[in-house]
């Protein structure tokens, strides 16, 4: 937690970098640039990425594909799929009873927010069928039916494009990449690197988890996680657990 000073003590020159500085929050990025520009530190030792470039560079040394549409393209779906039956008729997806019924942002939100949690991994989706069951009601029916609403959504906009529908399913596919070739994915883009330190993390969502639990599975580089002090007590303590799911990268709907 914290203790970002362990990253500027291994600042030296070299000439290739072997450490990977990924952030989500480009501007925790450049703070550490910055700091390490007014110590005079060189930064040769790093390569400074967020998550999304680092697994776009993975799927692209594999020739996977790494062309996602962008969110106002999604809502252009989702409406698109809310409209296609007559206001009278009962919907193709069915939504959550208090969400509003054909609202794309809204249902976005749905959406994204079961991907943040689960990764659409069916471990974790089972985990979120199982507390649902044990709420009490009418919790545990509108839990339930934000999940399945959530699984729907994302099932038809597959339907309707071959693009990856967010950029969370390109850390998806890289992270799926790495497990299933035993690391070689990972080897084979980034050779000469021997430490990935993620740093800001407030969360640790779980598309972020099961990439560092399958960097871990399958290479043997250093990993150092750094979160915020805010909440960074209550995630360490949790790291063991969110790291024990199987297979990390495998979805729900394959």
């Amino acid at each position: 937690m914290g203790d970002e000073e362990r990253l500027f003590n291994r600042a030296r020159r070299c000439s290739n970098p072997t450490e990977l500085v990924v952030s989500p929050v480009e501007l925790h990025q450049r703070n550490v640039q910055r700091r390490l520009r007014e110590a005079k530190q060189p930064k040769d030792a790093f390569i400074f990425e967020d998550p999304v470039g680092l697994c776009k560079q993975v799927l692209e040394e594999a020739g996977r594909p790494t062309t996602t549409i962008d969110r106002i393209d999604r809502l252009t779906l989702l409406r698109s799929v809310l409209e296609s039956s007559d206001p009278g008729e009962p919907m193709q997806i069915q939504l959550p009873s208090d969400a509003a019924s054909r609202d794309p942002q809204h249902v976005e939100q749905i959406r994204t927010e079961v991907e943040t949690a689960t990764n659409f991994h069916p471990e974790r989706i089972s985990a979120w069928s199982e507390t649902a069951d044990a709420l009490y009601s009418p919790i545990d029916r509108e839990a339930e039916e934000f999940l399945e609403a959530a699984l729907a959504v994302e099932r038809r906009l597959r339907d309707r494009t071959s693009k990856a529908i967010s950029e969370t399913e390109l850390i998806r596919r890289a992270t799926r990449s790495i497990v299933t070739t035993d690391g070689a994915a990972w080897k084979e883009t980034y050779p000469q690197i021997e430490r990935l330190t993620l740093l800001g993390l407030s969360s640790f969502s779980a598309p972020h988890t099961d990439l560092v639990h399958g960097l871990l599975e399958t290479t043997a580089i250093e990993i150092h996680v750094h979160f915020r002090s805010g909440t960074g007590e209550y995630l360490t303590s949790r790291v063991r657990d969110l790291l024990s799911v199987a297979d990390p990268g495998l979805e729900v709907f394959e």
